[in-house]
């Protein structure tokens, strides 16, 4: 297969990418391709081009339906030379195998192919521990289903990495990502759509964050905000029995105290044998300009050693957590996720 553009040296910043000869070279190469693809061809090359900028090492795609923007998302991994889309349709099981099947095997390469629902993939991807630097949110396109989807992408986007929500006209995607960037003001919209709302135009079909898609582009924050609402970030796979207390890497000035419940479980014997064990508590925070480390032990120790005779155990570690900031002082930026240590 040949390459459509070169990319080395463009600026990351979305916008003015498109006045790039790297993306008019694109632009004619996703005309009406894949034919498959019921979104525009800047639609299509929009995403190429973020792919091939960002480099990411996965790529989560919400709504396979016929393949065709899955087969983008594969071409620029090739080019980049490496990386796999996820896709997921729940509906797509007898449809989507054969379709990727007919590409060429140096893109079905960088597929993998999940016939579940959006729920169900995002649950698998949160207990392998899975972090995406793109996603694409495509699939039901209610406020109820769209609102989780945007929710799910926010807690498996890595930092800095954008998520991207298709048909920008329709109510319910346009809600919820109104939504959610009220309730998560260290986020932004890359564009302009979501401030520049008109109520007496609800269903303008040309808002969008940029002209020619039907995308709204949302970008996560170079660190994990944690504010003032209870958060979780569900369970994920541990190799540890034993959890002694939490590591914490604090990356800009903040003052405060952050609460957290940390959930250990164990599983064994097929998961006849199950231990769970809690523990909630506190601690306080003052940061100044320089990255803080802290290691903050628990008041106990939390333990779901399985029973010798079960060769088969495994664990899983859940962080629930709500900052309580001073007078003046924003939410709490963390590098990631806490660490946990024995």
């Amino acid at each position: 297969m040949t390459t459509i553009a070169a990319f080395a040296g463009v600026s990351p910043d979305v916008p003015s990418v498109r006045s790039t000869p790297a993306y008019a070279d694109a632009l004619a190469y996703f005309k009406d391709y894949p034919a498959r693809s019921l979104m525009s061809d800047h639609s299509r090359t929009l995403l190429y081009s973020l792919v091939r900028m960002m480099r990411p090492r996965l790529v989560a795609e919400i709504g396979t339906l016929h393949a065709g923007t899955t087969e983008v998302f594969a071409r620029a991994l090739w080019e980049n030379g490496e990386g796999v889309v996820h896709t997921a349709d729940p509906y797509g099981g007898d449809r989507c195998p054969p379709i990727i099947g007919q590409w060429p095997a140096e893109l079905q390469h960088h597929v993998q192919f999940h016939a579940k629902s959006s729920m169900d993939f995002f649950s698998r991807m949160v207990l392998e521990d899975k972090s995406f630097g793109l996603i694409l949110v495509d699939g039901n396109h209610d406020f109820e289903y769209a609102f989780f989807d945007l929710q799910m992408s926010a807690r498996l986007i890595e930092s800095g990495g954008i998520v991207v929500m298709d048909n920008a006209e329709q109510a319910g995607p346009f809600k919820a990502a109104r939504v959610f960037l009220a309730a998560n003001p260290a986020w932004r919209e890359i564009g302009g759509a979501l401030a520049a709302y008109d109520p007496s135009r609800p269903f303008n079909r040309e808002r969008a964050s940029l002209p020619e898609t039907s995308f709204l582009i949302l970008q996560a924050p170079d660190h994990l905000s944690i504010g003032a609402e209870a958060q979780s970030w569900g369970q994920a796979w541990t190799t540890l029995p034993q959890v002694r207390g939490l590591r914490f890497e604090v990356v800009a000035p903040c003052k405060g105290i952050l609460h957290y419940q940390v959930h250990l479980r164990g599983f064994a014997n097929g998961n006849r044998w199950v231990k769970e064990e809690r523990i909630e508590g506190s601690v306080r925070i003052d940061a100044g300009d320089d990255v803080m480390k802290l290691d903050h032990p628990f008041e106990r120790s939390l333990s779901v050693v399985a029973p010798s005779e079960f060769d088969d155990a495994l664990f899983t570690l859940e962080f629930d957590l709500c900052w309580q900031g001073d007078s003046n002082s924003g939410p709490l930026a963390l590098a990631a996720l806490p660490t946990p240590f024995q």
